[in-house]
């Protein structure tokens, strides 16, 4: 099993990090590994979501459920794809109205000997990034308003 948390002091507020995590269609737009991503499904506190990830022109297509509490947290739990598990679990504190606290973990492993020889490497590097690159995200999005 592959593991990685990092948590640090954000300038956004909770509520802007947490609209990034929470805009999954976006995601192609800022993470490479990532060419495809669709909401699947809403409700109040949960949705659904299928993904296909590029690793290497390997394209795999996954499904996870996720919960969430609005500008709180987001844990996400793998439906079906070529992970063995996956979960990952987003939480935002807040500092005061301009910062915040975030904290990402991940717990992953392919179910394929091959996928993950070539999978792993870059699903890793792409995690330890997670956070930098949603907040360069939101940072991107201030410059658009």
């Amino acid at each position: 099993m592959h593991c990685f948390e990092e948590t640090r002091e954000l300038q956004c507020s909770a509520h802007e990090i947490f609209s990034v995590v929470m805009d999954i269609e976006a995601y192609p737009d800022f993470l490479p590994w990532l060419a495809k991503a669709r909401i699947l499904d809403v409700s109040d506190d949960q949705l659904s979501a299928e993904l296909v990830a590029d690793f290497s022109g390997m394209q795999q297509t996954f499904r996870t459920v996720d919960r969430f509490v609005p500008d709180r947290m987001v844990e996400v739990r793998l439906l079906d794809g070529p992970f063995r598990f996956l979960e990952s679990l987003w939480t935002f504190e807040v500092i005061d109205s301009e910062h915040c606290r975030v904290h990402f973990s991940i717990e992953f492993e392919f179910n394929n000997m091959i996928l993950s020889l070539v999978a792993t490497p870059i699903f890793t590097v792409s995690c330890k990034g997670m956070v930098e690159a949603f907040e360069k995200r939101v940072y991107a999005q201030r410059k658009k308003i």
